[in-house]
């Protein structure tokens, strides 16, 4: 058995957890991001390729289909690539997260292990 404060100990175990969270969430909060981000800047990109193309309507009128392509292609390719990074993103960082929460529960489990060396006896009885 552990000769110190119960109190102490649950401390001590705390703060470590705390301080190992940052480390285990950070990709998986960064993946997160970009996936969020990402349809955000496919529609900027569409809005970018919408003006171009009724800048050159204003400019030219719809008679030539040729110039107006590039403005609506802008619009779909940037779409295409919003999504095409984000959906992806969003997968792998929910399974990150996933992990990361995984990683934090065994922390927690590992350290009311160590707390019960203190009574000398589990508080929860595990299975045999």
């Amino acid at each position: 058995a552990i000769d110190r404060p119960r109190q102490q100990l649950e401390d001590v175990a705390g703060e470590a957890i705390l301080r190992e969270q940052p480390k285990i969430d950070r990709f998986s909060t960064a993946i997160l991001v970009i996936a969020a981000v990402a349809p955000l800047m496919g529609l900027l990109g569409t809005v970018t390729g919408m003006i171009a193309t009724f800048d050159i309507i204003t400019e030219f009128g719809t008679g030539d289909p040729k110039l107006l392509s590039s403005g609506i292609s802008i619009a779909l390719v940037t779409t295409e690539v919003g999504l095409a990074v984000a959906i992806p993103a969003l997968i792998f960082g929910n399974l990150l997260s996933g992990w990361a929460e995984s990683i934090k529960d065994d922390m927690e489990k590992a350290a009311l292990r160590v707390m019960n060396l203190y009574k000398g006896k589990p508080l929860i009885q595990q299975a045999a």
